[in-house]
């Protein structure tokens, strides 16, 4: 598997589609002790999937770019807020990845951009929208929020909070960063718009950010930046439907800027 720099990739799985038995005889020996005593201490069979399947796709998808690494022998660093990154004793060809899990679905992003991040949201649960939105988003975002009709609303706290979810799991730093200190905005069909207050810092001509349509009742937001102005010109996507064997999917933006 190539990719180059203008490119970012997606990587699709779904809970159904793996028995936990299987991917304990595939993937248990692919964990660390540290998580292997975690899987252990799971009370609920689904998080013991959870961690499985996550290890599987990013181990296994990762051996398609360095066919040199089994998925056996991975290895994983993380920084100071968690994200976890290739070993650069491994990263010979420049890979940066983002996981994101919610409901029945895993995706994974693989870029050559280390500034990247993808959040995945099952979309059907009921929120206190109003509550929420008023503690975590920005003002704007609030007002436009509340602005739509009741039946609008949870769609658009959705598309909201994976937006700001891609965007701080990009920059590594998780809940450290204010979530009032960046706003997202609709200024037409199809576009988004992201801007910083000047406490945050950042520039958002250095950002490209994306919605898709997924299957179901999920929304699914990537952002990316690109400190040297290089735009990403081609998202693609693939499904995993067990453990031997992948295939292509179409890539529907929704919107991006």
């Amino acid at each position: 598997m190539q990719i180059i720099d203008s490119e970012i990739h997606l990587w699709h799985c779904q809970h159904r589609d793996f028995s936990l038995h299987e991917l304990k005889q595939q993937c248990l020996p692919w964990l660390t002790d540290e998580e292997r005593l975690r899987f252990q201490r799971f009370y609920f069979d689904r998080h013991r999937k959870q961690l499985l399947l996550g290890r599987f796709l990013m181990c296994s998808v990762l051996s398609q770019y360095l066919e040199e690494f089994a998925p056996a022998q991975w290895c994983f660093i993380q920084n100071g807020h968690g994200k976890p990154a290739l070993d650069p004793a491994q990263n010979s060809r420049g890979l940066y990845f983002n996981l994101s899990h919610s409901g029945d679905r895993l995706v994974l992003a693989i870029s050559k951009l280390e500034t990247i991040g993808v959040d995945i949201e099952s979309s059907d649960k009921p929120r206190r929208v109003a509550r929420i939105a008023q503690r975590f988003f920005s003002g704007q975002e609030v007002a436009d929020l509340l602005a739509l009709n009741q039946s609008r609303r949870l769609h658009r706290f959705y598309q909201l909070w994976t937006l700001k979810e891609a965007y701080i799991k990009a920059c590594g730093l998780g809940l450290a960063i204010p979530l009032q200190q960046f706003s997202y905005s609709f200024p037409a069909a199809g576009q988004v718009e992201i801007k910083f207050e000047d406490a945050r810092q950042d520039d958002a001509s250095q950002w490209q950010v994306w919605q898709f349509d997924v299957p179901g009742n999920y929304q699914l937001s990537l952002a990316v930046k690109s400190d040297s102005g290089d735009q990403v010109c081609s998202i693609s996507s693939w499904n995993l439907p067990d453990l031997e064997q992948f295939h292509s999917l179409d890539t529907v933006i929704i919107r991006s800027n």
